[in-house]
């Protein structure tokens, strides 16, 4: 486990020990409007080259394997777990339908128009493939949720969302 991790889990922890009647929600990666264009977030960056024209840039070797749940979805799911939640219990928040970092960025480059494609800093096969998928189990058996807006739709929305902040 990252230290990222342990501390999430001692947070976590810590939490549970006050004795506060509360649900805990594991948020792992979201895409939609208010997405951060930075270079901090591979959604993010890959939606910002395609709205400059591309080419989408991968600073890996795109084998680490992510899955995206649109933004209303994560509001559906959070509001849910706050009402349907079993108190004490910790959901994964999250859709369960992975990808690779380089299939995201193609995604992103069919539904972006872009026509410079993808240029990839490090052989596809090297870099780091770590997987960041969520086993979202528990919040479908409890609470019913299920990511809705597949990935598709998704990128497409928030395309369209992205579109007019970056023509001023």
């Amino acid at each position: 486990m990252s230290p990222y991790g342990r501390l999430k889990q001692r947070t976590e922890r810590r939490l549970l020990d006050s004795g506060c009647d509360c649900v805990i929600a594991r948020g792992f990666a979201f895409i939609g409007p208010y997405l951060p264009l930075g270079n901090k977030f591979a959604a993010g960056s890959f939606i910002r080259d395609a709205l400059n024209g591309g080419p989408i840039v991968i600073e890996g070797g795109g084998r680490t394997v992510r899955s995206y749940l649109y933004a209303a979805d994560l509001a559906i799911w959070l509001l849910t777990l706050l009402l349907l939640g079993k108190p004490g219990r910790a959901y994964n928040i999250g859709n369960d339908q992975a990808l690779t970092i380089r299939e995201l960025a193609q995604r992103i480059t069919r539904r972006g128009g872009v026509a410079s494609g993808i240029e990839m800093r490090l052989p596809p096969g090297d870099g780091l493939a770590e997987r960041y998928v969520p086993d979202i189990r528990r919040a479908r058996d409890e609470a019913g949720l299920s990511a809705w807006i597949g990935t598709d739709a998704a990128i497409d929305r928030t395309l369209k969302w992205h579109r007019p902040s970056l023509a001023h």
